[in-house]
């Protein structure tokens, strides 16, 4: 395969000749006969020869040489980065005593004969504590005035054979709330509910779309968060049955005198037209169960105690690692070991980024992510004659081993939800494991192409946030993170929710794998984790004095109505498809990823206008004009319309997603 030429100079040997002649008549009036014939023309010719020669091979500069330009600037070829997930796992059987799935426990994707397993590594151990529940509660919402706030029941009703607990007030309203209390911190836990009840209780509801949300005490600013509701066999506590829940980080607080950690049921309020309780629910028997728990995982293989060979004790020696890329490494548990001779306790050396700052004394290495190669210190001849050693040198003999790595990442890991399924360790207690979310932020290593790219702006920004296009750009560079708007205060007029002086606002859209055709809502909602993530990325590089906040980007739902009207004498069976390359393209239009003017995303606050819509669908072939169009917002999850004129405007930090459309084809 050819050498890629880069165009650094693309003039060639008549282009020189050309130029040149150009110049005589500035610097030699005098010399006025410009033909062939002329003994200076041949000259130039010579000359221009020669240079053409020169430009050619200054245009074969290898792939070689870019890097070590890149790297005498201090930039260098980012390697993969690890798809990250949390992963369930279930235990065959509530256990009475604790639980613990180590840390670098394995699993895995389904291996086919066409593809090899895609193996996660847990990054923390997960330790599964069994349920005791202390008490439970009744708490009246705000809407109901006058009421008891807070109603105390004795646990111990559940163990009589007519003992029963009325979860909430008799006229059960919005608001209302039953309160679990636990004992032991069940952080990231699956907890199982099991139900005894009544047939029929909560008369009014629908049993497949219970008015319940679970939720947990987090304390801080989140204070209760959602849990997520895997089943329910109770069709809202309607039947004997069990309610499956997936929690969220816990905290302990004191609630009314009482000290726990907190599990409570919520009357959520009702949509248009939807029924509530009519009569609250009695509980005849409550039992609580650890099922299982979840712990975050990347995409990773682990290797332990690699023999990487022997030192021959001079400067700047180079050794590899078997595996590659390598992942980002843990520096209390990841690091080159060295025995020296004779065999002795093996000795801990230092992975720094370069060795401008080591000395002679100095134990550091260096270690290439994307090769594997580990480097020791050179010795440089000074000015001055004196030898120079950056680094120690391992004595010769001594034995190198690299006590633990990490090798994967890249796109690969980005696998859908419940491709997890396979544990690669015999834990006891373990029966099954999987991924309910899509693993996801994985990324191939950096290309020379994109490097040379966004080498500009790396110089500009580095490690500090002074600009919008500093927030903007390192926001980027957390993994997970697909887009990043940053609003500043600067507004005019400045809006009730705008930032003021010494405020910066972040708004992040999530990365997706799947970013064609319409995008679901819970596709761009930003997790707790990544906001987290892109919180603490930015944090340490904002100037002292700069509130910094990390938010959801503002989604406009759209919602399309357009009438067409094809060509005369059009097949009749083409109305289908026109009108299914009509939603495609308004789907690939709307979209917060690929959509815009220039296809590479809605771009942050640009208004939506139906002469827009108009163009866009004049190009679906067949067509012939465009009877109306009528633009509609939605409110998420399909809620309240609101039509709009014939431009919707956007907030600064808004984007533009598609929703259901509607197109008729006469």
């Amino acid at each position: 395969m050819p050498i890629p030429k880069p165009n650094l100079d693309d003039r060639h040997f008549q282009d020189i000749v050309d130029e040149a002649k150009r110049l005589i008549p500035r610097y030699a009036p005098e010399w006025t006969d410009h033909n062939v014939s002329d003994p200076g023309i041949a000259l130039i010719e010579l000359f221009a020869w020669m240079t053409d020669m020169l430009l050619y091979r200054v245009n074969q500069i290898p792939d070689k040489v870019y890097l070590a330009l890149l790297e005498m600037m201090g930039i260098r070829l980012e390697p993969p980065r690890a798809a990250r997930a949390p992963v369930t796992f279930y235990l065959s059987a509530p256990q009475p005593d604790i639980v613990t799935i180590p840390r670098d426990t394995e699993v895995a994707t389904i291996q086919t004969e066409t593809s090899p397993a895609i193996i996660f590594t847990t990054e923390a151990d997960l330790v599964i504590r069994p349920a005791i529940l202390n008490g439970v509660y009744t708490r009246a919402g705000a809407q109901r005035a006058g009421a008891v706030p807070w109603v105390a029941h004795d646990i111990r009703q559940f163990q009589l054979a007519e003992g029963r607990v009325t979860m909430f007030p008799r006229q059960p309203l919005p608001g209302d709330m039953f309160y679990m209390a636990l004992e032991n911190d069940h952080s990231h836990h699956v907890m199982a509910l099991v139900i005894d009840c009544d047939e029929a209780r909560g008369a009014g509801i629908d049993p497949t779309d219970a008015p319940i949300e679970w939720q947990v005490w987090q304390g801080g600013a989140a204070r209760w968060a959602n849990c997520e509701r895997e089943a329910d066999t109770t069709g809202g506590f309607n039947q004997p049955g069990e309610i499956i829940l997936r929690l969220p980080a816990m905290a302990r607080q004191t609630h009314q005198g009482v000290t726990a950690f907190w599990l409570r049921s919520r009357l959520r309020e009702l949509k248009p037209g939807e029924q509530g309780y009519e009569v609250s629910p009695d509980l005849k028997g409550l039992v609580v169960e650890s099922r299982g728990g979840t712990a975050g995982a990347r995409h990773a293989v682990t290797v332990m105690n690699e023999i990487i060979g022997r030192s021959e004790g001079v400067a700047g020696q180079v050794f590899r690692l078997l595996n590659t890329p390598l992942l980002e490494r843990d520096t209390q548990r990841d690091y080159l070991a060295i025995d020296p001779p004779p065999t002795g306790k093996p000795l801990r050396w230092d992975e720094v980024s370069d060795f401008a700052g080591s000395g002679v004394e100095d134990q550091h290495y260096i270690l290439d992510n994307l090769d594997g190669s580990i480097t020791f210190g050179p010795s440089l001849l000074q000015p001055d004659g004196r030898l120079k050693s950056f680094g120690a040198i391992p004595p010769r003999g001594s034995m190198l081993s690299f006590t633990r790595y990490q090798f994967g990442g890249g796109v690969i890991g980005n696998v859908p939800p419940k491709a997890l399924s396979v544990v690669k360790t015999s834990i006891p207690y373990v029966s099954s494991v999987t991924n309910w979310q899509l693993a996801g932020g994985g990324r191939d290593p950096q290309s020379l192409e994109d490097a040379k790219l966004r080498a500009p702006q790396v110089l500009r920004t580095r490690i500090r946030a002074m600009t919008a296009e500093d927030y903007v750009y390192l926001a980027e560079q957390v993994p997970g993170v697909a887009r990043a708007c940053c609003v500043a205060p600067g507004a005019q007029p400045p809006g009730p929710n705008d930032p003021k002086p010494g405020q910066v606002f972040v708004h992040v859209l999530p990365q997706t794998d799947d970013v064609h055709g319409r995008i679901a809502a819970e596709m761009i909602t930003l997790s707790a984790d990544l906001r987290l993530a892109v919180l603490n990325y930015i944090d340490a590089r904002r100037p002292l004095g700069i509130a910094l906040d990390v938010q959801q980007i503002e989604q406009y739902w759209v919602s399309v109505s357009i009438r067409l009207r094809l060509r005369e004498r059009s097949d009749p069976g083409l109305a289908a498809q026109v009108q299914l390359q009509a939603e495609t393209a308004l789907n690939e239009y709307l979209n917060p990823y690929i959509g815009g003017p220039q296809g590479d995303g809605w771009p942050f606050g640009r208004d939506l206008h139906v002469s827009e819509i108009y163009g866009l669908m004049q190009r679906v072939p067949a067509v012939e004009f465009v009877e109306s169009v009528q633009i509609e917002r939605v409110e998420p999850g399909g809620g309240t319309r609101r039509q709009v004129g014939p431009r919707m405007e956007v907030a600064r930090h808004g984007l533009v997603c598609s929703y259901q459309h509607t197109v008729t084809v006469a």
